[in-house]
């Protein structure tokens, strides 16, 4: 489903070259146009990138878990192997004494050595023990047999989420890339966009201050009676000069306050996730201090708190009671989906926020907790 995802790399290059054109010959409306549809793309591409990092997790979770299984059989195996050479050379002598002499060692010592006339009994009671650890080596065997077909089938399988890994590497970069093109052309086209407005107002407040001088001569050429309405006429080019040129800054709202949890399991979950904030976004990340993606941050966030999750948006949902959003406490997770896919998870602190890991180039951080949740849950 990512390979779709690039299709749209082609546009990049018309967008690109649009930002070569004279602000003078661009319309301001048209320059909000195509920032606004960059804009958008950007936003669509981080969606994807994000359920790249899930699908990147689930791809990992398949790969560790083959590879674990590869190694449990191997080792099935060569302990069947070792106690079939260990118990090899006592199952002859056991299965004479317990023929011979009812497990007596000595009787067995006795019969074998008393006489000629024992040999036949003694090639009769070796054939028995030999047949018994032919039965064992033929167990063994098709043990060997069975856990070779499964290796062969799991290696299969783990080459093949080993490929899947790479592949998704492989998107995620291209996407990256992609992702920086669009934010260069974004950051060239309000750039444009934003001298274009500054030409726009400073033509209005030219063409308004010649329009009152415009006015105030005409006013001086009238009789006394109508001097005050060019007196008046005078204060526009003084009102249309106030106003402020190029787009109003805006400032930067604090982070809100983490909001205080209730005790248990929960209260432990959030102190270990807040302890975390200013961390990077690392995809696939689950490194206290390093790095996390979002599933990774409530997984060892969690962990510290003795419950074991899945690093996988997806698995954790599917690993836990659900609830509604009317019970959320704090420690619980809040999903996101698209088409029914899981692909992002925050955790709630209370108060209506959430702490969490969003994408790349951000840092582990308290946000409002965002509309169009998929579904609520409680580890």
């Amino acid at each position: 489903m990512c390979g779709a995802l690039f299709a749209s790399a082609g546009l990049v290059a018309p967008l690109i070259a649009t930002t070569t054109e004279s602000a003078g010959a661009t319309t301001v409306a048209s320059l909000k146009a195509k920032a606004a549809a960059v804009a958008q793309r950007i936003d669509t591409l981080q969606a994807k990138l994000q359920i790249l990092a899930e699908e990147y997790d689930q791809a990992n979770l398949r790969a560790n878990a083959l590879r674990k299984q590869v190694r449990a059989d191997q080792a099935a195996l060569d302990h069947a192997a070792g106690a079939v050479h260990q118990d090899g050379r006592r199952l002859r002598q056991q299965a004479i004494a317990a023929y011979v002499s009812g497990g007596s060692a000595a009787g067995l010592s006795t019969m074998m050595g008393s006489s000629a006339n024992a040999l036949p009994l003694q090639q009769t009671y070796l054939a028995a023990a030999s047949s018994s650890l032919k039965e064992a080596v033929s167990s063994l065997q098709d043990s060997e047999h069975r856990l070779k077909v499964r290796r062969t089938t799991l290696t299969g399988a783990q080459t093949s989420a080993n490929r899947t890994v790479t592949a998704i590497r492989g998107e995620r970069a291209n996407a990256q890339a992609l992702e920086s093109q669009l934010a260069s052309v974004n950051a060239t086209l309000n750039g444009q966009l934003a001298a274009a407005v500054r030409a726009q107002e400073a033509a209005q407040q030219a063409a308004a201050l010649r329009a009152a001088r415009s006015l105030a001569r005409a006013a001086a050429a009238q009789p006394a009676a109508p001097v005050a309405q060019a007196v008046n006429v005078q204060a526009a080019p003084a009102q249309v000069a106030s106003k402020a040129v190029g787009p109003t800054p805006t400032v930067a709202a604090a982070p809100p306050p983490a909001v205080a949890s209730s005790g248990g399991a929960g209260a432990a979950a959030v102190h270990a996730a807040e302890s975390q904030i200013g961390v990077p976004y690392v995809w696939g990340g689950a490194t206290p201090g390093s790095g996390f993606d979002c599933s990774g941050l409530v997984m060892w966030a969690w962990g510290q708190a003795g419950v074991s999750l899945p690093h996988s948006a997806q698995g954790q949902y599917d690993s836990i009671a659900h609830i509604s959003a009317s019970q959320l406490q704090p420690g619980d997770l809040i999903f996101y989906a698209s088409g029914g896919y899981i692909y992002h998870v925050v955790m709630y602190i209370g108060g209506g926020q959430a702490v969490q890991a969003m994408d790349t180039g951000t840092l582990i951080q308290i946000t409002p907790v965002w509309g169009g949740a998929y579904g609520y849950g409680r580890p």
